[in-house]
């Protein structure tokens, strides 16, 4: 697991389900206690997302990202956790906020059921993703308050 760090005080913390084809955006509130859905984006080109998400720093007042990390459920790198580091080191680039790498096993999952118990039965998948992100971005607030 990573190294938790808090965004800076009255900074928010925005987190990123990453995909192929979108990209879940949640955002906390900035006491860091609870994560909101706040977009799901298209991947349409890596330029246009790190303008997207550039603006979003912006607009959300963010002072750190987390990143969810794709897993196998025993720990090892999957293909899309190699895909996701790539994607991590470009967005460090891009950014002049900390980036961190968070562990996201069981998210999508955690998200499809989530959304199945509210009598939906078939969720967009922009939902899942965002909800992944909010998902993410709790279990990261939920430990970062547990050290403290």
């Amino acid at each position: 697991m990573a190294t938790v760090q808090a965004a800076p005080p009255g900074r928010r913390i925005l987190a990123l389900d990453y995909g192929r084809r979108r990209i879940g955006v949640a955002v906390s509130d900035a006491l860091h206690l609870l994560a909101h859905g706040r977009d799901t984006l298209p991947f349409t080109g890596k330029g246009e997302l790190f303008a997207r998400l550039r603006r979003l720093l912006q607009e959300e007042e963010v002072g750190l990202i987390v990143v969810g990390l794709p897993r196998h459920l025993n720990g090892d790198d999957s293909d899309m956790t190699k895909t996701v580091q790539a994607f991590i080191r470009e967005l460090e680039q891009q950014v002049t906020v900390p980036v961190v790498a968070w562990d996201e096993r069981w998210s999508s999952k955690q998200a499809e059921r989530t959304l199945a118990e509210t009598g939906a039965r078939r969720q967009p998948k922009e939902k899942i993703d965002q909800l992944a992100a909010i998902l993410i971005l709790q279990n990261y607030l939920d430990r970062l308050h547990s050290l403290q």
